[in-house]
């Protein structure tokens, strides 16, 4: 019987077979090897490299799709650096994940030691022109976060025993009530003066929303007689004016009379010399570092290449500077940052006034922090106050100190509680090195024929910082710098009664105390770290129905903001959305 031949089995071959050379396997290789190079060689130069790209990039960044190297450098793949040369051109540190935990924390040392983490591992490209790359997968939030909505915690403003102090003495009862009589129902009070604007709430103007009641043909009330030295030199009697006696009155006072407000800082500055000193120092020292960021806000791409060559000079000398003064440091010869500076200072002082205060303040601090230890709270504010007065003292003695004091005010600014210099130090020489990094790298790009990006996101910033410099200015000019003298008592005594005279009308709305206006914060986020918008929230309810009570509120210090079990009853599922990003933003707000 003839065996059965499965299918598939080969018939009979004539010939001896023979395996193939091992050449054959290796030069089909090769050659396939080389016409894929070649491939890859004609899609980099003609630049069209849709073929290789793992996908589409979103449509804002479309333009740059053909330049891998806009966003991608040799041997990191995605950079952060150049990532944050288009979105934080300023170089402010914003979009790091250290200033995440700072802005979430407040912990100078815990954001110090937060890991960095890369951009694309939160925002993941080539996913489509469609994609949205500012959604963010909730999990990567989770993983350092809680869990889920229902085990958010309470809002830390109401974990905590504390009450706002927004500057003002206002009672809601007795606002709520003049609506009342005039025809408003109780629950529309609130819109008039908490207006809807932008989806939100419109901030309280005096002009706007107070001045109809409170003020009578544009004057808040008057300034009774005071002696001519407690005031500002006085104007024509055409502005309320009348000079007596030796004493100037002035029957109208507009809401932020200037003449008011500069008679009050030339008191404060005689009643309460540290407390101003305090205040102009710190002023100075933001307006010094807003001028700096300005100079630097700048984007690196527009820069020519001396330009970035000469920023690059800068950077090196700032580092070399802070290494040497943190190996003094730890060399034991400067326990704390900035007080060997103001001994230098004080040195060349030609005043012997404010040589000795200089002298006196640098001993003091330094006995205080033997060896770097941390300051605490209260020993912090008491140095901090010494020494921006003593420098104050130092540059009115001798004008040609100003660029050493302003330095030594940014540095004595910059420290915070329970920080020590060398941490400060060291902190800074990071900044300084990470603005380093960048300029090295423009010039990388600069050499690779990379083109400068859109300026737009500079300009804005450029212009946020302006307008902060403005500010500043415009406050420091309400301080001016004058010598401090020592009062008698009875000189002391006539100038607080002159200080009730001029408030008189201020008080009966602001807090007033050392003769300086309490700032007014009312206007402030509660929830500083996160996001609210008032326009969809009253479309579902009536402001009454979050913050209950506020109707009957006497006291301006009074919160009723509702806890986070009110946000559940509307955000949980199959309701409002209760995803991380609908409240929080993992990048802290753009601030100058």
């Amino acid at each position: 019987m003839a065996r059965k031949v499965a299918w598939g089995t080969p018939g009979k071959s004539t010939r001896f077979l023979k395996p193939r050379s091992a050449r054959t396997l290796v030069l089909t290789g090769l050659g396939l090897g080389a016409a894929l190079g070649a491939f890859y060689l004609a899609v980099g130069v003609t630049g069209f490299r849709g073929p290789i790209a793992p996908g589409s990039v979103t449509f804002p960044h479309a333009p740059v799709e053909a330049r891998c190297q806009e966003c991608h450098a040799p041997r990191v793949g995605a950079s952060n650096l150049r990532c944050q040369r288009c979105h934080d051109p300023s170089g402010a540190g914003r979009l790091t994940h250290s200033a995440h935990v700072l802005f979430g924390s407040r912990d100078v040392k815990k954001a110090a030691a937060a890991p960095d983490l890369a951009c694309a591992r939160c925002h993941v490209e080539h996913r489509g022109r469609a994609a949205q790359l500012a959604q963010v997968d909730q999990s990567h939030c989770l993983s350092c976060h809680f869990p889920s909505f229902a085990s958010h915690p309470e809002f830390a403003v109401l974990r905590t025993p504390s009450r706002e102090t927004p500057g003002l003495t206002f009672t809601h009862e007795r606002h709520v009530q003049e609506y009342v009589k005039r025809g408003v129902a109780a629950g529309d009070t609130c819109v008039k003066c908490h207006e809807p604007q932008n989806r939100d709430l419109a901030r309280i103007e005096f002009d706007r929303h107070c001045a109809s009641c409170h003020a009578e043909q544009g004057s808040v009330g008057i300034v009774e007689p005071i002696p001519l030295d407690d005031a500002l030199p006085a104007g024509s009697p055409s502005q309320g004016f009348d000079l007596a006696r030796g004493q100037v009155s002035k029957g109208v006072v507009p809401h932020r009379d200037p003449w008011v407000r500069g008679s009050l800082a030339r008191l404060r500055h005689d009643l309460d010399p540290a407390g101003y000193a305090a205040e102009r120092g710190t002023l100075l020292a933001q307006l010094s570092r807003l001028r700096r960021r300005l100079a630097f806000a700048n984007p690196l791409a527009g820069l020519d290449p001396e330009g970035l060559k000469q920023r690059e000079e800068v950077l090196l000398s700032e580092i070399k500077g802070l290494g040497a003064r943190l190996s003094a440091q730890a060399a034991g010869l400067d326990p704390q940052a900035g007080l060997a500076r103001v001994a230098e200072a004080q040195a060349a002082a030609s005043g012997p006034e404010a040589s000795d205060l200089a002298t006196s303040v640098a001993e003091q601090a330094q006995s205080k922090v033997a060896g770097g230890a941390p300051l605490t709270p209260l020993e912090h504010e008491a140095r901090r106050r010494e020494l921006l007065s003593a420098l104050d003292a130092i540059e009115s003695a001798d004008p040609e100190l100003v660029s050493k004091t302003e330095d030594l005010r940014r540095r004595v600014t910059a420290l915070v509680p329970g920080e020590t210099g060398v941490e400060m130090l060291t902190r800074v020489r990071e900044r300084r090195e990470t603005e380093l990094l960048r300029v090295r790298d423009e010039m990388d790009l600069r050499r690779g024929g990379a083109a400068p990006p859109r300026s737009a996101v500079a300009a804005g910033q450029q212009r946020a910082i302006e307008t902060e410099i403005l500010a500043t200015e415009a406050r420091l000019a309400e301080l001016p710098e004058a010598p401090a003298r020592a009062l008698t008592a009875e000189e002391r005594t006539r100038k607080e009664e002159s200080v009730e005279i001029l408030a008189t009308s201020c008080q009966k709305c602001h807090e007033i105390k050392n003769a300086a206006l309490a700032p007014v914060t009312a206007a402030r986020h509660v929830l500083v770290r996160a996001r609210f918008v008032h326009q969809p929230h009253l479309l579902q309810a009536e402001c009454l129905r979050c913050h209950k009570g506020i109707d009957t509120s006497k006291d301006s210090r009074d919160l009723t903001l509702p806890g986070i079990q009110s946000c559940r009853e509307c955000h949980r599922p199959q309701g409002a959305s209760q995803t991380c990003q609908s409240c929080h933003q993992f990048h802290p707000p753009e601030l100058p």
